[in-house]
């Protein structure tokens, strides 16, 4: 620490004129504030700090010093050190006269520690350094973590991570673990800041720890705008030439249509007058497109298929950029030795086409449990030919298609690639073999808790740094913002965490933002907040939500359901991005020929109007510099063809399903050994199978049973399964269900299992289905067979269910992706007589159920759900206290505006 000693009083009391000559040499931000930390050193135990404010021209103290001798200038006094050797040292200094030196350390918690007083709902900023005295073998890297201590009244332990510092070793020297963040909100009665994660035998350096509050600033939003008109618009200068046949005097103003944040024209406001027959005014200079990034991961599937136009011209409409995610490695839809990135590359051609920049996510992924399995076991040598491969074959595929590439994602939480290369800068090389191969696309680091937490932002700020030292080609640098599902988001937070990014000098993006609540006005209000910061921030360059339709949470959503409907929070981004940060003027000519504006930058249209026909169209763009548009206007004032505007959320797209029984097939037979010659069921279900993707479980019947239905139900009556199949094993049938990406519960199996004198099944399948919008697979029963239950299986958990006629199953695809795969028990037995039932539909929220029941003197053998509208959560059958079995379904997922539930069908017979 610096020890110069210095004295200043009544500073809150000076006027900036007294401190002209230093605050010269301490420079100036773009918003004209004026910083300096400014340290009163060798203070005995206390040390202050202060942050001078200029504002208005006053000068007022903002931050105290909370650490008790922070920079070890008065020995290790307020310092503990449990276990371990802790002594100064003038060895290695960070700054000032002395550090400390940790030695003797056996447990990976021993560090420097310091009890401290803070408050909840306050916002902290800390900052240390730390350097490496020794690497340990085996060792690549080690982590260094600072964390908060809570004892709790009942005198438990809670342990806060305040911030992390990965990837360390004794080559990085001096380097920074800081962060900020606010404490949890629940009561303690001591907290201790103490240094730990380094592996026991680790020796280190430590120096130049500080605390301190980091104001709130209640002017944040006004500033927020200040910077949006300064950074986001730009100057245009107007000028329209008319030839003889047309006369400027003639002239009327229809409107004045202009940014919240104030577009200025520099002629006089402009007064409205009726329109006369020879009027020629310039029309609607409209903002068509955002020079900034607005985009969602999208599905690219649905890009590729005429069935989903509607959500085509809806992603179309509401954004420019887009990322798609399918380029990871697990995403392969080949194998191995041939891969299949297809459907992607296809899908981004299409999003260029439409204008529409695409990121490219992600080329390789730092952390290990998101890599096939295969390459694990390979050698160093073959696993880096592997990567070699992988980038040479993708790039291929997409040169020259992609905007940004996410090179290694999350590279602060995993080395995935350097533990198996066995090198420690191997994402290094992964950088230059990309960019040497398609220089075109802007190489990215990408990752997460940098703007929802303050844990890895100064970490991310020094990987940033390294990687630009090492001349790789990093061109941005992605900050991932899944903020706290419920949590009201922070300014103050956010716009320091960006402050630490921006420090690297990079373009910044958004690349992954989730905000969550489920009032759907407060969550408005949260995402007006939260995109206000990154618009006006001007490092930032782009948000990507990571969702915006159906497929997604639904309380993340803009768009809900099939239809497309608007939520409140959909209403408000297009409120910002369409009105309030964007620029539309009806300008008249009637006041001269040429005029200013002060204009959001992006693309724009000018169209000319005449007579009330439009005569003149033209284009242009305004970038970050001021810009000239001269317009000129000749002819005979013929009306010219507008591009047509069509409203997408009102379009109809017209479906043609098709029906198919692709590989119609049997599994096998069955016949129950029962001499009852009445029909009797009953219900066997299986254990809850693991959470994830594919994760199955199965149940089989017993005795004289013999299995005639299979459905399955996520036990948190959710959507997000792949539903269930019937399987023959051995000469024995089996229910099997099947878990899907993104569920949080584990799936059930539910089989019906009968019996009775001569019943025999047969087991038969067919598919997949075609993969438009409500295709169909059907697999009819043969002969006098009835359809006594049915079954629906799709890869990519998107069915709309099975359709159970009597002598017939039908599978409904809901996605353009697999297509879906219908099973039947088919059954027959003397005697038999069976007829389907089907319920009306269930209520519109998750978990609503619907029951149907047998009519009287019928046996229920089969039941399981259908929903025109897809995310079903599945069926079972549930008796009651008379004996009575019921077929309920659940549904899956909030249904929205003309969607409606589930029914439940079930196949009920009688012998």
């Amino acid at each position: 620490m610096n020890s110069t000693h210095q004295t200043h009083s009544s500073l809150g009391h000076q006027r900036s004129t007294v401190w002209s000559p230093l605050l010269h040499n301490m420079g100036t931000t773009k918003e004209g504030l004026l910083y300096r930390n400014i340290r009163i050193l060798n203070v005995p135990v206390f040390v202050a700090i202060f942050v001078l404010v200029i504002s208005n021209g006053v000068v007022t103290r903002a931050a105290v010093e909370l650490l008790k001798n922070p920079g070890f200038e008065n020995g290790v006094t307020s310092w503990s050190h449990n276990g371990f050797s802790m002594v100064t040292t003038t060895d290695q200094v960070h700054e000032g006269r002395v550090a400390v030196k940790c030695t003797g350390r056996t447990q990976s918690w021993m560090g420097p520690a310091q009890d401290i007083q803070i408050s909840r709902g306050k916002h902290y900023v800390f900052k240390s350094y730390i350097r490496l005295i020794n690497d340990l073998p085996g060792r690549m890297f080690q982590k260094a973590v600072m964390k908060i201590s809570f004892t709790l009244k009942d005198g438990s332990k809670n342990y806060f991570p305040v911030c992390s510092r990965p990837y360390l070793t004794t080559a990085d020297g001096w380097t920074m673990l800081g962060g900020d963040f606010i404490p949890p909100n629940f009561e303690w009665t001591q907290a201790s800041l103490y240094l730990e994660g380094l592996l026991p035998g680790t020796d280190y350096y430590f120096d130049d720890a500080s605390l301190t509050e980091l104001p709130s600033n209640p002017n944040w939003e006004r500033e927020a705008n200040e910077r949006i008109e300064n950074f986001r618009k730009s100057n245009l200068h107007v000028n329209v030439s008319l030839s003889s046949g047309f006369r400027p005097d003639d002239v009327t103003v229809e409107n004045c249509i202009v940014s919240a944040v104030r577009t200025t024209l520099s002629i006089n406001e402009i007064a409205t007058t009726k329109k006369t027959p020879e009027t020629i005014s310039l029309d609607q200079i409209n903002h068509l497109k955002h020079l900034f990034a607005w985009g969602s991961v999208v599905k690219p599937d649905l890009f590729l298929e005429s069935d989903y136009a509607q959500y085509q011209q809806v992603y179309y409409h509401m954004f420019n950029w887009a990322t798609v995610q399918d380029y990871k490695w697990r995403f392969n839809r080949g194998n191995r030795t041939n891969p299949d990135y297809r459907v992607a590359v296809a899908a981004t051609d299409v999003l260029n086409r439409n204008g529409i920049k695409v990121r490219g996510h992600c080329m390789f992924w730092a952390v290990p449990f998101n890599n096939p399995e295969w390459i694990k076991g390979l050698s160093a040598q073959e696993f880096k030919t592997t990567v070699d491969d992988r980038i040479a074959y993708m790039t291929a595929q997409t040169k020259n298609k992609l905007a940004h590439w996410d090179v290694n994602n999350e590279l602060l939480h995993g080395y995935f690639y350097e533990e198996h290369s066995g090198n420690p800068l191997y994402t290094e090389h992964m950088f230059r073999e990309i960019h040497a191969a398609d220089p075109k696309p802007t190489l990215f680091l990408n990752e997460y808790n940098v703007v929802k937490s303050g844990e890895m932002t100064q970490s991310y700020l020094t990987q940033i740094l390294k990687f630009k030292a090492a001349n790789v080609g990093l061109g941005g640098v992605g900050v991932q913002s899944h903020l706290n599902d419920y949590e009201e988001p922070n300014p103050d937070s956010i716009n320091y965490r960006l402050n630490v990014v921006a420090k690297g000098g990079l373009p910044i993006f958004v690349t992954e933002l989730t905000l969550g609540v489920r009032d759907p006005h407060t969550k408005a209000d949260w995402l007006e907040r939260v995109l206000r910061l990154y618009f006006s921030h001007p490092g930032v360059h782009g948000v990507i939500f990571w969702g915006f339709w159906i497929n997604d949470n639904v309380f993340r959503q803009l768009v809900q359901g099939s239809f497309f409907t608007l939520n409140e929070s959909g209403k408000r981004f297009l409120k910002l991005t369409k009105e309030t940060w964007s620029t539309h003027v009806n300008q008249s000519l009637a006041s001269g020929t040429s005029f200013n504006l002060r204009a959001f930058q992006g693309d724009y249209e000018a169209v000319v109007w005449y007579k009330g026909k439009p005569i003149k169209r033209t284009t242009f763009s305004l970038g970050t510099q001021d810009k000239t548009v001269s317009i000129s206007v000749s002819g005979n004032g013929n009306a010219i063809q507008l591009p047509k505007k069509i409203d997408p959320f009102s379009m109809k797209v017209q479906i043609n399903p098709q029906t198919t029984r692709a590989n119609l097939r049997t599994l096998g037979q069955a016949s129950s050994t029962s001499q009852n010659s009445q029909l009797t069921c009953t219900t066997r279900r299986s254990p809850t199978s693991a959470v994830g993707v594919s994760k199955t479980t199965q149940v089989t019947c017993q005795g004289d049973e013999i299995l005639t239905g299979c459905s399955s139900w996520l036990k948190d009556s959710d959507w997000h399964r792949d539903g269930e199949e019937i399987l023959m094993s051995g000469g024995k049938q089996a229910c099997r269900a099947m878990n899907g990406y993104g569920s949080s519960a584990g799936v059930e199996a539910v089989a019906r299992c009968c019996s009775a004198q001569g019943l025999k099944c047969e087991y038969r399948t067919a598919g997949p289905s075609g993969t438009g919008m409500d295709d169909k697979v059907e697999v009819p029963c043969q002969g006098q067979a009835y359809a006594l239950g049915c079954s629906t299986l799709a890869y990519s958990h998107n069915s709309d269910g099975s359709i159970f006629t009597n002598t017939s199953c039908m599978g409904q695809n809901d996605y353009p992706r697999d297509g879906v795969y219908s099973y039947a028990a088919c059954c027959q037995s003397p005697n038999l007589q069976c007829r389907t039932v089907t319920s009306g539909t269930s209520g519109k929220k998750q978990s609503d159920q619907v029951g149907v029941t047998c009519p009287k003197g019928y046996v229920m053998t089969g039941c399981n759900v259908f929903s025109q509208y897809g995310k079903t959560g599945g069926a079972f059958i549930n008796p009651n206290v008379a004996g009575t079995d019921t077929c309920v379904a659940v549904n899956g997922a909030e249904k929205f505006g003309p969607e409606t539930g589930v029914q439940a069908q079930a196949t009920c017979c009688r012998t």
